[in-house]
């Protein structure tokens, strides 16, 4: 016989007030008399998992009597019969008044349909005579998985634009000039990535033509040559309607290659060396075309940077350089130096551009250069910290054109998931003068509408509205209120929303009300396309490797 027993405690699957009503029926072995360890209460072991998400908040507590306070609760899962387990574990969390919170874990990966069962909640007690004979506490569980179709209603076009690029536009707003009613988001279809190909990643995604396109990166060590990788690249267009795949286009190359930027039927990207045009109806490739650069190199790009596409032509940020060419055939038009050091370049970032001007922002300094041959018009010396180490050249961020005077820049972004000191600075360019800069720990690109600055900013951890005009702080909105520690990706404003990629969850905040008016199971990075759908582009961790999803949500 073993040292020690469970005593399996049933708990039952009843309504919280009938908790207390439970069954007497011998554990068996000790004879002693039927008696209870604890109380179950704030169960809540059902959930409905859509692709891609995973259920939290599966929970149940335990208050344990005073006779077995000192241990902590155990449990055991019986699925319905001819089921599976769905639990992968559960994590005890001691509260404050004593108790222990069961933070139950579903299995990733589970095939579609409804899991049922039980859980039984037990101590440890020693066996011997006089043992008390602890019951069992069971409840019951449901969890859904549910199908990568979900709602595909009739689209119907709004009255914003395309999603193009970085922030949505050329002038890098994240700005959407719709009105929209949360109690209509549905979710259209979701769309998964191989399974368990460490070596994936998902692009940011773009919209134009009923497609929404992104660009898949898989990395594979050459057995040929020590230290080399081969990247093979699928730039995709999936329909809109329901996520079926319209074209395909696959890329050996030797390096990386940058995000697709798109404007109605051509789409850029960018690698080390070359840029690359395509039809975006079709997928074609247009044109494979190098491109001039001061630095050896036009980009050390990654697959978050794509290029800002505008009235035919496509601008790319480079290492050293600002270059413009034919969306179409891919000729370079020109490309201007940003003057830097040789030990100084920049990369992952993408220039702003209005009607006639193109603005780049690296190294402390915005510089304007005329659109049409990129002759420097002027530059402005820019305050704030630069990041040093290993962050020095990646700035991760783009101007935003505020309107045909002001231009918002955030000096540098760190890597994602963590945090520096930086600031963000507003320069007027009729007089070229700097009006007002702040610090702060800003994490997410901003946005701008209405003259409101909406920006993510790790000092407090809180979602910030600041006022265009002097740069003062309207109000914000904390993490820490839905369980979040970090921001997980950028923002989208609305006239009446702004979406918001927490880490776990996407959340979208009533402007009028600065309250959050709806949450989606899933964090990642947004964008939102003329049709009225919303996107979340999203790569959880899975135990079988990293799984890429693309999910598409009714907004309307």
């Amino acid at each position: 016989m073993n040292h020690f027993f469970r005593a399996r405690l049933r708990a039952v699957a009843w309504p919280l007030a009938a908790l207390g009503v439970l069954s007497v029926s011998a554990c068996g072995g000790t004879g002693e008399k039927p008696e209870q360890a604890m109380t179950l209460s704030q169960v809540n072991l059902n959930c409905t998992q859509q692709p891609g998400e995973t259920c939290d908040k599966v929970q149940a507590t335990v208050m344990l009597y005073s006779n077995v306070v000192d241990q902590r609760p155990l449990w055991e899962e019986t699925p319905a019969a001819g089921g599976r387990k769905v639990f992968q574990r559960a994590k005890p969390i001691k509260q404050a008044d004593g108790s222990w919170l069961m933070d139950f874990a579903v299995m990733p990966g589970l095939a579609e349909g409804t899991y049922t069962g039980s859980v039984d909640f037990s101590v440890f007690v020693n066996p011997f005579p006089g043992t008390p004979n602890y019951q069992p506490r069971t409840a019951s569980y449901s969890i859904t998985v549910v199908g990568l179709k979900g709602n595909l209603s009739p689209l119907r076009e709004l009255s914003g634009g395309d999603w193009e690029g970085s922030n949505g536009n050329a002038a890098h707003t994240g700005f959407v000039p719709v009105t929209l009613d949360t109690a209509k988001f549905t979710r259209r279809w979701s769309w998964k990535g191989a399974d368990g190909i460490s070596g994936s990643r998902l692009s940011p995604l773009v919209t134009a033509n009923g497609l929404v396109y992104f660009n898949e990166e898989v990395s594979v060590a050459d057995a040929g040559e020590k230290f080399k990788y081969i990247y093979t690249y699928k730039l995709s267009a999936l329909s809109e309607t329901d996520g079926v795949a319209a074209w395909q286009t696959e890329l050996k190359l030797p390096g990386p290659l940058g995000a697709p930027g798109v404007s109605g039927n051509r789409l850029v990207m960018a690698g080390i060396s070359d840029a690359h045009t395509f039809d975006a109806l079709t997928g074609a490739r247009l044109a494979t075309v190098n491109q001039p650069n001061t630095m050896g190199q036009l980009i050390a790009t990654s697959p978050l940077t794509a290029p800002t596409l505008f009235a035919g032509n496509a601008y790319l940020g480079g290492n050293n350089d600002v270059i413009s060419l034919d969306a179409t055939t891919g000729q370079n038009r020109w490309s201007s130096s940003l003057d830097l050091p040789k030990l100084g370049n920049v990369d992952e970032w993408t220039p702003a551009v209005s009607a006639g001007t193109v603005y780049s922002h690296a190294a402390g300094t915005l510089t304007a250069f005329n659109i049409g041959d990129g002759t420097r018009r002027f530059s402005v010396a820019v305050p704030g910290q630069v990041l040093g180490g290993l962050n020095k050249s990646a700035l991760r961020q783009a101007p935003v054109l505020v309107d045909e005077n002001t231009v918002l820049l955030l000096n540098q972004r760190p890597y994602p998931g963590k945090s520096a000191d930086n600031s963000l600075t507003l320069v007027d360019t009729a007089s070229r003068a700097v009006r007002w800069t702040v610090n702060g720990r800003f994490t997410t690109q901003p946005v701008v509408a209405r003259g409101v600055i909406y920006v993510g900013n790790d000092s407090g951890r809180v979602l910030e509205a600041r006022n265009v005009s002097d740069g003062a702080v309207l109000w914000t909105w904390p993490l820490a209120g839905v369980g979040e520690e970090a921001f997980g990706g950028d923002l989208i404003v609305t006239n009446n929303l702004l979406f918001v990629a927490g880490e776990k969850h996407t959340y979208a905040l009533n402007l009028a009300s600065h309250q959050l008016a709806w949450t989606y199971r899933l964090g990642g990075t947004l964008a939102l396309s003329r049709n009225g759908v919303l996107y979340i582009r999203s790569t959880p961790g899975a135990d079988a490797g990293i799984v890429n999803y693309v999910t598409a949500i009714n907004l309307q």
